[in-house]
């Protein structure tokens, strides 16, 4: 098989280099195979600042949710083997599996491969961790979901989840009787000869991982490690990521007619799914897949199967060409998987026509500034408050004019939209189009189409409903009352453990952007669609990703937040830190300790003595990142005034603190 040209590696180094300029990527790794052979590898980039070790294809990198095609190839094995039917209840192969809300009887494992379960989101507690293997998210996970609720009935619509594929995991080991590692090197790796794909169980040299740089930190971070294998736990390389592609494109171990069924288009099973005309889109879901016919391949009348995904530090993405038994895979240290994607794309194209099977290279989308049209005044109906996990959204028209809240960090801020006509809002350079969609149910949605625009490297079409619309939720004085005291309030994450690499910036998950915790007791909802109930608890009305009931307790005159598995306290509980303390120590609950520096503590530093297996962590005024022990090996940091520190570690944990005044 003739090797792709140095043209096309060039491109790849070219793009990789835009990657590392502008999305501060460390290392990025590519390959191509086809026809079962590797016909272009590289990488870009270096492997630390240092570059005191060479980037070469052995590198390896967490792969992030692309292992989700490895879970749910997993599944579909056992399909081929007549051990597992994915459309019979979950609960004739999972006995225990229960949750509070009596429709989960009708969830089957074709619901957890194509989104289409119902379950909230994920159960993130102790999931990811620096350089460590932790079964915790696993062995608990069927026990947290017998405390929760599902967001919608079974089938009826695909939302991303991650949990399903915890669980889909878990099912893999049921049916074989096997854990889940077993399986995978005996049925995929071993039989592939692949060597360089691990999961957190069976890998032994962390330091063949990529290094990660964050921009808050000089120097690299401590490994990542994704301790939910079924979700996002695997290690791998470009290259073994296209050699586990033939499994995927019915070439190797799987029968033809489960890779067929795992690349059928499942979001339309649902009852509703944000479409139009034209289905260029981030996600149009399979079985396990992210896209069964992603552009731009279906405008060259090719089927293409993509799987992208993403951890704090690491990003991959997957293409396969099935019919044409093609292969691409990108992965990256630092970045976004869909810039991934975009190089693996341009890889597809370009080895399409180097080998004579295609004859153009369709260009990135473009956008046009759109002329303003005459508004019909039916669309103000649309007025009025919408949703998002964890933020509101109040929509306002004036004269065909919408203000538009930010919706990716970095790269699409706030920004006004004007009627273009054909029941569009489009913002000024035609990237962004918004139109409102109306669904089954009595659900109205805002619909975007989102030109994500990387420089140097591409444009990513997203296709979503953004927000959803609340209905008017009347709650008592006494409710409204309780949960005003919360508004803009900040709570922080208490129960993870030491060496999360959550406490690498200010843990405050359950806050929006730092503004705090969002309350609107007009309408009665907390956190963007938790429809408050009483004074202490609100349900999740939202059909998004990611969503959780909350849960409020007093103990000891400090509030607490329960929400999924995830415990965080009010800022109004934290205490200032007294410079007469000596000691701090972990309650029996095990929880986090914080701690405000007021006056008395300001300009001093503090020095911690540090048991085994704990951690300390401060962080500035603006809850930014200043020192945390797990990264830095630092036990000592100077103090100022509105600081936050944090003390982490189990039941009984004695932290010895001493002080001394910071030179001026």
């Amino acid at each position: 098989m003739n090797k792709l040209s140095t043209s096309i590696r060039e491109k790849a180094d070219k793009l990789g280099a835009a990657m590392i300029e502008h999305l501060k990527v460390t290392s990025v790794q590519y390959a191509v195979m086809y026809k079962g052979e590797i016909v272009l590898s590289g990488a870009t980039g270096s492997f630390d600042k240092e570059e005191s070790r060479a980037l070469d294809k052995d590198v390896m990198y967490g792969i992030g949710s692309v292992s989700k095609v490895y879970v749910t190839a997993a599944a579909m094995l056992l399909v081929d083997k007549k051990q597992l039917d994915i459309d019979k209840p979950l609960v004739e192969y999972i006995p225990d599996f229960e949750m509070a809300d009596e429709r989960y009887v009708k969830i089957t494992p074709r619901h957890l491969m194509n989104h289409a379960s119902g379950i909230y989101g994920t159960h993130f507690k102790r999931s990811f961790a620096f350089e460590e293997t932790d079964t915790y998210a696993h062995d608990n996970l069927l026990d947290n979901l017998k405390k929760c609720s599902l967001k919608f009935e079974p089938g009826l619509f695909s939302e991303y989840c991650n949990d399903g594929f915890q669980i889909l995991e878990i099912l893999v080991e049921r049916v074989s009787g096997m854990g889940y590692t077993e399986f995978l090197n005996k049925f995929f790796f071993e039989p592939l000869g692949i060597k360089n794909t691990k999961t957190p169980i069976d890998i032994e040299d962390l330091s063949r991982m990529a290094r990660f740089y964050a921009p808050f930190y000089d120097g690299p971070l401590p490994r990542e490690i994704t301790n939910l294998l079924g979700t996002g736990g695997i290690i791998s390389t470009a290259e073994d990521m296209c050699v586990f592609g033939q499994v995927l494109t019915g070439k190797k171990i799987l029968s033809e007619v489960s890779t067929k069924a795992m690349a059928e288009k499942e979001y339309e099973r649902g009852a509703f799914w944000p479409k139009d005309e034209e289905q260029y889109n981030l996600f149009g879901y399979g079985l396990g897949w992210d896209h069964v016919h992603q552009p731009p391949f279906d405008k060259l009348g090719i089927q293409a199967l993509v799987k992208g995904g993403d951890t704090s530090q690491y990003h991959a993405s997957l293409i396969c060409l099935p019919e044409h038994d093609m292969i691409a895979a990108a992965a990256s240290s630092g970045g976004v998987s869909i810039t991934n994607c975009l190089l693996a794309t341009m890889l597809l194209q370009e080895a399409l026509k180097e080998y004579g099977i295609t004859k153009e290279i369709i260009p990135a989308p473009t956008f046009e500034a759109p002329a303003k049209a005459d508004m019909p005044p039916e669309l103000l109906k649309y007025e009025g408050l919408y949703a998002a996990n964890g933020k509101f959204v109040e929509i306002k028209i004036k004269d065909g004019e919408i203000k538009f809240p930010e919706l990716v960090p970095g790269f699409v801020p706030a920004q006004t939209v004007s009627y273009a006509g054909d029941g569009l809002f489009k913002n000024a350079d035609g990237s962004i189009s918004i139109k409102f969609s109306e669904q089954p149910g009595g659900l109205t949605f805002v619909q975007g189409d989102v030109g994500l625009q990387f420089p140097g490297v591409g444009v990513m079409m997203w296709k979503a409903f953004l927000f959803q619309r609340l209905d008017t939720n009347p709650v008592s004085a006494q409710a409204a009352a309780a949960w005003e005291k919360r508004n803009g309030k900040k709570y922080f994450a208490i129960s993870d453990k030491y060496n999360s690499p959550s406490f690498m910036t200010a843990p405050v998950p359950m806050a929006t952007n730092n503004d705090g915790f969002p309350v609107n007791t007009e309408i009665g909802y907390a956190y963007g669609g938790c429809r408050i109930i009483d004074e202490n608890s609100a349900k999740n009305v939202l059909y998004f990703r990611e969503v959780a009931d909350l849960r409020f307790e007093t103990k000891n005159g400090a509030e607490y937040l329960y929400a999924k598995d995830g415990v965080f306290i009010s800022e109004d509980s934290i205490p200032e830190l007294n410079v007469c303390e000596a000691s701090v120590k972990i309650d029996a609950d095990g929880f986090a300790r914080y701690f405000w520096i007021g006056e008395g503590a300001a300009k001093k530093t503090v020095t911690v003595k540090l048991p085994k297996d704990t951690a300390f962590a401060v962080y500035n005024d603006k809850l930014e990142y200043k020192n945390l022990s797990t990264v830095s090996g630092k036990n000592t940091t100077s103090l100022d005034k509105g600081d936050l520190i944090a003390f982490i570690g189990t039941a009984g944990n004695v932290f010895e603190i001493s002080f001394t005044d910071t030179p001026s």
